[in-house]
This record gives C-alpha cells, structure tokens and sequence, in this order.
C-alpha cells in the first residue's frame, strides 16, 4: 500500500519549519494491477486552494501530490491536525 498526500502548507515549530499535510488516498493492487482508492471526506478543490495559498507565486491549475510508501515516516502528518482518519479498506471490492 502507498499513500497520496498532498502538502497544504507549513507551520514553525521549536524554530524550525515543518509541512501540514493531507492524507488524499491510498493505492493499492491486486491481480490486476494498481488502484486507487480515494477519501471521499477530501475535498481536492480545497486542498488545491490550500496549495496555492501557500505558494502565492506558483502557477497552474493542477493539485501537487506524493506518493509514499505506507512504512515511509515522511507520509505521516507533521502536525496532528493535518491528520485525517484513515479509511477502513476491509470491505470486499468486485476488482
């Protein structure tokens, strides 16, 4: 499993600068391939929004994501607000 996550901008903690972060989704795979499988409770066009507050000067009109693998430290949220729940992926899905 990795994770998609989008920084929405820093913060100073102890004198230093740290990223706020939102956690957009998973992808996952199966058989068949990878898939995604995103947080319905995201709203892209906010995070967007949030992206472009944060970097005045940056043009384009595409949202800016990593992708980390689910054990990579660096995806987890820097500040606990940030944090969104994560999704319960036991269901069974049809792919």
């Amino acid at each position: 499993m990795k994770k998609i996550v989008a920084k929405t901008g820093e913060y100073e903690k102890d004198g230093q600068t740290k990223g706020r972060y939102t956690n957009i989704g998973v992808i996952l795979s199966n058989d068949n391939g990878e898939y995604v499988l995103l947080d319905p409770k995201v709203n892209l066009a906010g995070v967007f929004m949030e992206q472009r507050i944060s970097n005045p000067g940056k043009k384009g009109d595409r949202l800016i994501c990593s992708i980390f693998n689910d054990d990579d430290q660096q995806a987890k949220p820097s500040n606990v607000k940030a944090a969104q729940a994560e999704p319960d992926f036991d269901d069974d899905f049809p792919f």
